[in-house]
């Protein structure tokens, strides 16, 4: 008897991007029902209606609530930071990972404001990604034990997961998935990030991406080797994290560009596969836009925030809350 042929590492990781759970549409549908009974002139709510019944729509009940938001932050550090793309290097990467571990960064303060828990996913910082320019970021085993290792923040049950990045050189990683994803020019994908001191960094920035996207050309057909090649644990860890959310119902909130790079992945197996998803805020970038258009994603704000670190995600909690206490709790047309 033939003995049956052990899986590819990504095999088990393709299976459950093609087979993501959909909403659940009797839930949308009462929700929509709900709306149209809310004592308010159609469309008074704007988009605080469409957020209610989307979150309706994923948590599959008649009463969507927010009692146990979730910030996953992934951290890590990329080689092509000695390429003089980024004014962060290793130590600051390490520098800024503390920071939150220790509760003084940003998306802390903002996390604790919206009354949500945080993890930090320290992966690896002590050992940056290889440089890209010059071969693969991951293997695929080791790319699909991390997407895996990040699916354990599902474990503390959230009803709502916050996704953020920080590090360095993970700007310019995400913006070489970009082009490998969806073409343009590298100078394009290059202004994504905000360590950019002058043109001359930019211009690093840019030829970095170019020559990583040559590299391995040939090899970026498939969305999963565009992730392993280009990208590195944070966005291994962040798409992981967003697949292992669908699989379970729980709604997710991108944060910055890197996270967005992540979801792309997904989105471009499977283009369903982030419709749990939305865009907490963007940074003021044309390249953070145009990724968001891309996966259909308009962001709840729009506040000049640059950090990608989860921040902007944590802000957008209570703006779901507000969606959900008018939902829950207006007056109805036939009370």
């Amino acid at each position: 008897m033939a003995l049956a042929q052990p899986s590819a590492p990504f095999d088990d990781l393709r299976t459950l991007i093609a087979n993501c759970p959909a909403a659940d549409e009797d839930a949308r549908a009462r929700a929509m029902l709900r709306q149209d009974q809310i004592a308010l002139p159609a469309g008074e709510l704007g988009r605080l209606a469409d957020l209610a019944v989307w979150m309706a729509s994923w948590q599959g009940g008649d009463t969507p609530h927010i009692d146990r938001p979730m910030v996953a932050v992934f951290a890590s550090s990329h080689q092509i930071t000695a390429k003089g793309i980024s004014r962060y290097d290793e130590a600051r990467a390490r520098e800024m990972t503390d920071a939150v571990l220790q509760g003084a960064g940003a998306v802390n303060q903002i996390a604790k404001a919206a009354g949500a828990g945080l993890k930090v996913f320290e992966l690896a910082l002590e050992e940056p990604t290889p440089d890209i320019t010059q071969g693969a970021a991951l293997s695929e085993r080791d790319c699909a034990s991390t997407m895996a290792y990040a699916m354990q923040v599902l474990e503390e049950k959230p009803d709502v997961l916050c996704i953020g990045v920080v590090g360095a050189g993970a700007t310019t990683a995400a913006g070489a998935m970009a082009l490998a994803l969806y073409g343009g020019t590298p100078a394009f994908w290059a202004v994504a990030g905000s360590a950019v001191d002058d043109e001359k960094m930019l211009a690093a920035k840019a030829k970095v991406i170019g020559a990583a996207v040559d590299c391995h050309s040939g090899n970026l057909d498939d969305p999963l080797e565009v992730l392993r090649r280009l990208g590195g644990r944070d966005m291994a860890g962040a798409a992981g994290a967003i697949l292992a959310a669908r699989h379970q119902g729980v709604p997710v909130i991108l944060d910055g560009f890197a996270s967005c790079a992540a979801a792309a992945v997904l989105h471009r197996i499977n283009r369903a596969a982030v419709d749990h998803c939305v865009a907490g805020s963007v940074t003021p970038r044309d390249s953070h836009r145009a990724i968001l258009d891309r996966l259909g994603k308009q962001p709840i704000l729009d506040l000049g925030l640059g950090l990608g670190d989860g921040s902007g995600a944590s802000l957008a909690i209570n703006v779901l809350r507000a969606a959900i206490a008018c939902h829950n709790g207006l007056g109805r047309t036939d009370s």
